[in-house]
């Protein structure tokens, strides 16, 4: 199990020289094949008595990052000139910063800024994609990672399917967040919650943090294979069509049904918009197989009580993302201005005094106010609306990245409401540096389009 330790450290190593001879675009590559094994390099580490070297590897994600960001300002030409996300992130990151000094919550210093860094790191990753030359990034190759990422976590999950165990369970995963974060394993099987549905049923995360996770990763997949698909120009149709049986794997064993409905929900909606009539039969095919598979997992009583009971409520995760999406409303009306970091999300979470978890807006509202709260819900939506714009009038790159941004960012909207969907490292970091990305391009295809 330890070849993800040494998988993740080649992976830095290499990202780290390419970052040095200005090969800024190799970033991705980071966040594409090693963030994904993240937690799992590090409960291998742990596992195998290298607890010394686990905090240098825990930050290792953010040094490499922000190094990237200082190498390219302190090679920069000249500052792009603002537009109006770019506004909006550094308002946010501004405002979200000013928290760790403000004396709100009981969390000291070293906390708040671990919660600071959970909810606001992602707009040093955009400014990374911002700055870096659209021209330097190479599309197709990314798209080609994403898809044998995927690739390789299917071939995980079958392993996990068959044998009827969970990786997690062969890498020190348990230790590793008694000692670090002092969680005692929960659920059935061991390892937490996360990891099963009610009933006892195992859901699985390849060598992903937990299924969530891995479910996560779908979607920006299929993001890639409709954009793919649309350019008509699939050079590698074998690695396309596995990529395809792949991410259909994973999101059926990872039992996730905010990603399953954001899954379908983000594809036909894309082609709704985009008017493909023959794509948009196959998908109401798609649909009621569905509801025929739905009616045969009733009569299960384990899958078919999961199912029927998310859509009422009863089950105890929809229960429960309820009664906290409650709890931080009502914190935010008598708190607009936030209780202070490190009040929502993974530090209070830890100490199970969580205010208001499993959503991500409300997450940040409680902990920073109504104001950083709003601010990320107006990114969000133009984000959507910049990446509709360059998929139905752009062309090559430009629509490329909208087609892959729209598809993301629409299908994550019901995740973003039931989770911290931005502690999902592989999915946030590709995400905001293609927002960065799409910053650049849009504002390239505006200036031409003027000229």
């Amino acid at each position: 199990m330890f070849i993800f330790f040494i998988l993740y450290s080649a992976g830095f190593l290499y990202t780290l020289r390419e970052i040095y001879f200005r090969r800024y675009a190799a970033l991705l590559f980071f966040f594409v094949f090693c963030l994904p094994i993240y937690i799992t390099a590090l409960t291998t580490l742990h596992q195998a008595g290298g607890s010394l070297l686990v905090p240098l590897v825990q930050y290792s994600k953010e040094f490499i990052v922000l190094l990237t960001l200082i190498t390219l300002v302190v090679h920069l030409d000249a500052w792009p000139k603002w537009n109006v996300l770019d506004k909006l992130v550094i308002a946010y990151f501004c405002i979200t910063t000013v928290y760790v000094f403000l004396p709100l919550g009981g969390y000291p210093l070293y906390q708040k800024l671990v919660a600071l860094k959970n909810i606001s790191f992602f707009p040093v990753i955009y400014f990374v994609g911002r700055l870096v030359r659209p021209e330097t990034v190479w599309i197709s190759k990314v798209q080609a990672m994403i898809m044998v990422l995927m690739i390789a976590a299917a071939g995980v999950v079958l392993i996990e399917v068959i044998n009827y165990q969970h990786l997690q369970t062969l890498t020190g995963y348990v230790e590793y967040y008694l000692k670090y974060f002092g969680q005692e394993p929960t659920g059935n099987h061991g390892l937490s919650w996360n990891f099963e549905i009610e009933g006892g049923v195992k859901r699985f995360a390849a060598f992903f943090a937990n299924p969530l996770e891995l479910a996560a990763a779908t979607l920006l997949t299929v993001a890639v294979l409709v954009a793919m698909y649309v350019k008509k120009d699939i050079a590698e149709p074998r690695l396309f069509a596995t990529a395809i049986l792949a991410s259909l794997i994973c999101i059926v064993f990872a039992l996730s049904r905010a990603s399953m409905a954001g899954y379908f929900m983000a594809s036909y909606l894309f082609f709704l918009l985009n008017g493909n009539r023959k794509i948009l039969r196959v998908y109401h095919g798609l649909f009621i197989v569905t509801g025929l598979v739905f009616v045969y997992f009733l009569a299960n009583d384990e899958i078919g009580e999961f199912f029927l009971k998310t859509f009422t409520f009863e089950n105890t995760s929809s229960l429960s993302h309820l009664l906290e999406w409650i709890d931080g409303i009502d914190a935010m009306q008598n708190n607009p201005l936030g209780l202070g970091l490190g009040e929502s999300g993974r530090v209070s979470g830890e100490l199970g005094t969580n205010i208001g978890g499993e959503n991500q807006l409300i997450i940040i509202g409680v902990q920073t106010g109504v104001l950083p709260m709003l601010l990320y819900a107006v990114m969000y939506a133009l984000v959507i609306g910049w990446s509709a714009q360059l998929f139905r009038k752009g062309e090559g790159k430009e629509q490329q990245v909208g087609i892959v941004l729209f598809i993301l960012k629409v299908g994550l909207i019901i995740p973003v409401l039931t989770a911290s969907v931005e502690s999902y490292l592989y999915v946030s970091s590709v995400g905001w540096f293609l927002v960065g990305l799409l910053s650049s391009l849009r504002t390239n295809f505006l200036q031409m389009h003027r000229d």
